[in-house]
């Protein structure tokens, strides 16, 4: 299904970009065209215009129904092999309709195609509110590095508002999650400037993050990620290095490089830990070292310090 949306979105919007493109240039002075040039361009307007009407009654009626699968079954849609390519497809087409590229779906006389851009718009913002609860998916979008936005996200919430298509419960959710995303993508940050340089051996051959689950293909002999391979096979049943037609079931775990992975992540938490009480002990000697200071009570402050709660970064290592 989640195919089945990126297409008809991407067909409908390919469409309605080359009518704005077209009515615009067919608009210009009369003589900026010559005749062949101006017929040329109505018969390609005419294409995209019959494209446009059959394609977006498909795109309301499957986004509205992706809307209602992803509040029954959240957790279908935040599984590894499907998360980063649903947030990537959600922040491409938030993008699209509420960033600064909307003006090139902005079409003369769109109600005669059955494109009603706020409630398309309402429509994927339900679905980003449906996975609210899913930190997979906050990492997921955080970890766009083309589409996502934060005000693209705060345009949305500006439209919703203009046009009451979302009541004032369902923004406040949206603020939140708004603000749950950014600071998802600061611990991921944080998460990766820890782990310092990664090995070329340890990250996935397309994605070039770091492999949380490597596996070896049977016939090309390339290591990567679980995940990864998982989401091409999903749209492409062939191994993406030779071609070859590949099952998940037939992928060869890496133990001996999964190990050293989880050697490494676990050397970068130690560093962590390391620099954080490094600081703790240089404020402390400040501390102790102020002319006419009282003496530390430093159980005290070992209680406190225990009481103290650490940031948790489990998700984002």
């Amino acid at each position: 299904m989640l195919n089945d949306v990126t297409f008809v979105l991407d067909e409908s919007f390919t469409a309605f970009r080359n009518i704005h493109k077209l009515q615009a240039e067919l608009a210009q002075e009369p003589s900026v065209l010559s005749p062949e040039q101006r017929q040329e361009k109505e018969e390609d307007l005419n294409a995209n215009q019959s494209r446009a009407k059959s394609y977006m009654q498909l795109t309301t009626e499957t986004v509205q129904m992706f809307k209602m699968f992803t509040e029954a079954l959240p957790n279908a849609f935040t599984m590894p092999e499907i998360v980063q390519r649903l947030a990537d497809m959600l922040d491409y087409n938030l993008d699209a309709m509420a960033g600064k590229k909307q003006i090139e779906l902005k079409v003369q006389d769109p109600v005669q195609y059955g494109f009603a851009p706020a409630p398309l718009l309402s429509d994927i913002m339900s679905v980003y509110l449906n996975l609210k609860d899913k930190p997979s998916f906050h990492l997921a979008v955080a970890r766009d590095g083309r589409s996502y936005k934060p005000e693209t996200f705060q345009n949305a919430d500006n439209v919703m508002t203009r046009t009451n298509l979302k009541s004032p419960d369902e923004l406040e959710v949206w603020k939140k999650l708004i603000a749950t995303i950014g600071v998802t993508k600061e611990a991921d940050e944080q998460a990766e400037e820890d782990l310092g340089e990664i090995p070329e051996e340890f990250q996935d051959p397309l994605m070039y993050t770091l492999m949380e689950d490597p596996v070896i293909l049977p016939t090309s002999r390339t290591t990567i990620d679980r995940s990864t391979i998982r989401s091409h096979l999903l749209s492409d049943p062939v191994d993406p290095f030779n071609r070859v037609p590949l099952k998940i079931e037939e992928v060869i775990p890496n133990t001996e490089l999964k190990a050293a992975i989880e050697k490494f992540k676990a050397e970068a938490r130690e560093r962590r830990i390391k620099a954080i009480e490094e600081q703790n002990a240089e404020k402390s000697a400040v501390i102790e070292g102020k002319d006419g200071g009282e003496p530390m009570d430093v159980d005290f402050v070992a209680d406190q310090s225990l009481k103290r709660k650490e940031p948790d970064n489990g998700d984002y290592e």
